[in-house]
C-alpha cells in the first residue's frame, strides 16, 4: 500500500523500512514472508485489530473454521510451521494433560516423547525441523537414510516412548520411501 509522505513522495512501506525489492521464484517460504496475505484475509485483520476479544474465545472460533475449511476435527492458527510443529509434538506429548503440559519442556518424565522423522526430512526450511521437535521436550529418532526411507526402517525405530511421527512435505525433502 503506498501513502503520501510529509514530503509529498509516494513510497511503500518497503521503500520506507529501507528494504530492496525481491522477486520470489521459490514458492512459499518463510524467509521471503511465507506468502501473499488474500485480501479477504487482511480485511478480516484489520477490522479485528481495533477490538479487544478473548483469546480462548477466538481460538475456539478459528478452530471450527480451519475444521470446516480443512475436513479436519479441529484446527489451530501458529504463527508459522516451526511453531505449528512444536505445538502438534506437545499436543501428541500430553494430550489434555493440564499437569503435563505445564511440565514441558524441562519435564517428560512419565510421558512419551520421542518422534520419528525420515533422516531425509531433518532440513532447515528457515528454522531447522529437529529443533521445532526439541523444543517441545521431544528427542529426534531419525529412521532411514538422507535418500530413502523403507518400512522397516520405520518401524524398527517406533517403540514404547514414541509420540508421534512427522512428515514433512516441503521442496526441501524427498518425497518417497
Amino acid at each position: 500500500m503506498k501513502t503520501t509522505s510529509s514530503a509529498g513522495s509516494n513510497t511503500t512501506i518497503r521503500e520506507r523500512l529501507g528494504l530492496r525489492p525481491i522477486i520470489n521464484v521459490s514458492g512459499t517460504m518463510t524467509a521471503l514472508g511465507a506468502s501473499i496475505i488474500v485480501p479477504e484475509a487482511i480485511s478480516a485483520m484489520a477490522e479485528m485489530a481495533s477490538q479487544w476479544v478473548e483469546m480462548d474465545d477466538l481460538q475456539r472460533a478459528a478452530s471450527t473454521v480451519v475444521a470446516r475449511l480443512t475436513g479436519g476435527e479441529a484446527g489451530f492458527i501458529t504463527a508459522c510451521c516451526a511453531s505449528g510443529i512444536t505445538m502438534a509434538i506437545a499436543g501428541a506429548m500430553t494430550g489434555t494433560n493440564l499437569l503435563a503440559i505445564e511440565r514441558l519442556p524441562d519435564d517428560t518424565e512419565g510421558l512419551k516423547s520421542e518422534v520419528v522423522i525420515q533422516l531425509g526430512h531433518i532440513v532447515n526450511y528457515g528454522a531447522p525441523i529437529d529443533q521445532s521437535i526439541r523444543v517441545a521436550g521431544a528427542k529426534v529418532i531419525p529412521a532411514g537414510t538422507v535418500s530413502v526411507t523403507q518400512d522397516y526402517h520405520v518401524r524398527d525405530a517406533i517403540n514404547e516412548r514414541t509420540a508421534a511421527g512427522l512428515y514433512v512435505v516441503a521442496h526441501h525433502t524427498v518425497q518417497y520411501g
